[in-house]
């Protein structure tokens, strides 16, 4: 009953914030004169309340991503000027937005990165551990990090499963990346080029 009531106050809630996303926009429109105006408010205004504490709720159902994305989208039809019924696809590639699920990856991404190198706080780098740190065989996934064993859905929705999943999913060039910055430059063009 405590998750139907959860699941039905996320709804009002993402309700209430594409509603006020939605105004912006429309605000935004009214004022944009130039292309890379709008974008730089729209990324400012509207996607800071959208993903604001994205990982928190990252972990929600397909269907309130899916409403989030058709929000996304109309916001990349606004921005662009494109039709009702034309794909979306080339409009967010030319704006160099990810869509929802990977800006979501890229927020668990980052916060996965700061857990492991020691860079976010101790509970969250105290959680994060290696393979070889439960045991002494020599494999090769050792340096894999140890995946939580889940085995309901919700448990598989937690940020720790899903981080680690996505961490152990991520080329070694990048995991080994020298500063945060160059791995959120190159998290961001991984995901890109693997949702377009």
């Amino acid at each position: 009953m405590a998750c139907v009531r959860l699941i039905a106050l996320f709804d009002s809630r993402t309700l209430q914030r594409v509603i006020n996303a939605l105004v912006i926009i429309i605000i935004i429109y009214g004022f944009m004169s130039v292309l890379h105006a709008g974008i730089r408010w729209t990324n400012a205004l509207v996607f800071g309340k959208l993903y604001y504490c994205s990982p928190v709720w990252s972990n929600t159902l397909k269907k309130n991503i899916s409403k989030l994305q058709k929000f996304q989208n109309f916001a990349g039809r606004i921005i662009s000027g494109t039709w009702k019924f034309d794909h979306i696809t080339p409009v967010l590639k030319e704006l160099r937005w990810l869509p929802l699920s990977s800006y979501l990856k890229y927020t668990l991404g980052v916060l996965a990165f700061k857990s492991v190198k020691g860079l976010a706080s101790s509970y969250l780098c105290d959680k994060f551990k290696t393979r070889a740190f439960f045991h002494d065989h020599n494999t090769r996934n050792k340096d894999n990090l140890n995946i939580p064993g889940y085995k309901s859905a919700s448990g598989q929705r937690t940020f720790l499963y899903l981080a680690t999943k996505l961490w152990n999913s991520l080329p070694c060039d990048l995991i080994n990346s020298a500063s945060l910055i160059i791995f959120k430059r190159k998290l961001k063009d991984f995901l890109f080029s693997n949702a377009f």
